[in-house]
């Protein structure tokens, strides 16, 4: 891609962080560890960034408001009624821990387009270990029945993390999902190293983490070549079937780099975190700020130019390119072809 043909690229989707604030201590994450000493933007800023995108965007741009737990967010049912008048979508991934019936109506009457729920395991035992928070797998259970009920339009989906403590419960949660009408769809990510951690390339190895990785290889690989032979047969499985492929690589050998094209966060997607810094990815500067900058002034500047650059030139394996998407990456070989 040329630099002219940034300002015709528009972004597609934003993962928005609204917090980094949780009443769970998840062993994968240490984010409730971070000092909340910063502040977070306000409902007002939040709602300028928001205000800025229309016209810049297409009307089919998509929000995914993650954490932290983000319905802790103040005034979070007033920014889902503000992005949804401009008919973009929107989703909420939660560790469920806050939803019962009132929240399930508040989501669904402000205009919410899909709930996700982070489920772990098909045992609360497995669940809640990993969550870090006894009766959190109990709650889910509750809070999606309450969803079946009154859910409205919205979808609702399944977000697991493939550990060493949950891998041989991985196909087991895809049959739970299967059987159940009211899901939607389970999607998947690998487990990296614990967030807000400093960057280890062998935190796999460390005692204090090492349960985390499936050191089985070989039933990893048998795992993944199921759920790609799943998706491929149309069950209601999120990720791209090619993404099982990556996440066989990278269980045999998780510092291998998995990219065989350009990473492309900078074509489509930016991040924003909860005091407003926005950014392609956690390696590289911040593009701005939106609290003092526009989006559609900074998505063809020359330092956002620059720092696209370094994106696409990054060659390490970090969380985000481990679990994003892999639509465009090995498709002959999927097909059988190499």
């Amino acid at each position: 891609m040329n630099q002219e043909t940034y300002h015709n690229t528009k972004p597609r989707y934003c993962c928005w962080v609204l917090n980094y604030r949780c009443m769970f201590q998840c062993r994968m994450c240490y984010i409730w560890k971070t000092a909340q000493d910063k502040c977070e933007t306000t409902l007002e800023e939040k709602k300028r960034f928001v205000d800025s995108l229309v016209g810049f965007v297409n009307t089919d741009f998509e929000f995914h408001l993650s954490g932290g737990e983000p319905l802790v967010t103040e005034g979070i049912y007033d920014i889902i009624r503000h992005i949804y008048q401009y008919g973009f979508k929107i989703n909420l991934v939660t560790n469920g821990w806050l939803v019962d019936e009132r929240v399930v109506e508040n989501l669904s009457s402000a205009g919410l387009s899909s709930l996700t729920f982070s489920v772990d395991g098909i045992q609360a035992a497995t669940h809640d270990f990993l969550r870090g928070k006894a009766g959190s797998y109990e709650r889910i259970m509750k809070a999606l029945s309450i969803t079946k009920k009154i859910r409205g339009d919205m979808k609702i989906s399944v977000l697991s993390l493939i550990t060493g403590h949950n891998v041989d419960e991985i196909l087991p949660l895809v049959d739970w999902v299967q059987a159940r009408a009211e899901l939607d769809m389970i999607s998947f990510q690998a487990i990296t190293q614990p967030f807000s951690k400093a960057r280890d390339d062998y935190w796999f190895e460390k005692e204090e983490d090492r349960f985390l990785w499936p050191h089985d290889s070989a039933k990893v690989s048998r795992i993944m070549d199921e759920l790609h032979a799943r998706k491929k047969n149309g069950q209601k499985i999120g990720n791209h079937p090619n993404h099982f492929i990556h996440f066989k690589r990278y269980f045999e050998n998780p510092n291998r780099f998995l990219k065989t094209i350009k990473c492309n966060l900078g074509d489509y997607e930016f991040h924003v975190d909860p005091y407003g810094k926005v950014f392609f990815c956690c390696l590289t500067q911040p593009i701005g700020n939106i609290t003092t900058d526009s989006l559609p002034n900074l998505w063809g500047s020359p330092q956002t130019r620059t720092i696209r650059d370094d994106v696409y030139h990054c060659k390490q394996n970090c969380h985000i390119m481990i679990n994003c998407f892999f639509e465009n990456e090995l498709i002959l070989q999927d097909e059988g072809k190499q």
